[in-house]
């Protein structure tokens, strides 16, 4: 492996402990009582996801289910949070946690469509795509060969079902 490639392999995994930072801060929003958002009130999230049903461009049949079971959904929410702050600080299932990332980032995307880009008044297409983006340079780049459990694991030779493991983490050898 070339320096060039040791760095980016380096920069990519700081990345993905920056991502688990942000994952860890979103907790706050979720957990937290005095949270103006706050998942566990289930009169907000079903009134919140009922809300995208007249901006998604996937039609209202997504945000409608959520809202007819929001205590389901917040628990969903919350514990896929959890997994994602705690897979990208520790970098363990990195590439399982970077695929769980993108199809949640493209879901809210998709249903949050017109409430993100508003022609004409908007400034900014919101965070979904740099989360995209971030996603896959995080699944194509092999993320999780530096400063994470998953490439302590594959070094020490402890990968057990070998095959299951090379779909939810990086090896060290790469991609």
């Amino acid at each position: 492996m070339s320096a060039s490639e040791d760095r980016g392999g380096r920069a990519l995994d700081l990345l993905r402990i920056l991502l688990g930072v942000v994952w860890s801060v979103n907790l706050l929003f979720i957990f937290l009582p005095q949270s103006a958002t706050n998942y566990w009130n289930p009169t907000f999230f079903s009134s919140e996801a009922y809300s995208f049903a007249f901006s998604s461009v996937i039609g209202t049949g997504l945000p409608n289910f959520v809202a007819a079971y929001p205590m389901f959904f917040a628990s969903l929410i919350a514990i896929g949070s959890v997994y994602l702050a705690v897979a990208f600080l520790f970098g363990i299932t990195t590439r399982l946690a970077s695929f769980v990332g993108l199809v949640a980032s493209l879901l809210f995307l998709l249903t949050q469509w017109n409430g993100i880009f508003v022609w004409g008044y908007g400034t900014d297409v919101g965070p979904q795509p740099l989360y995209i983006a971030i996603y896959l340079a995080l699944l194509v780049g092999g993320a999780g060969r530096y400063w994470a459990l998953d490439a302590h694991l594959w070094k020490a030779g402890d990968a057990r079902l070998a095959q299951l493991a090379r779909w939810v983490s990086v090896p060290s050898g790469g991609s």
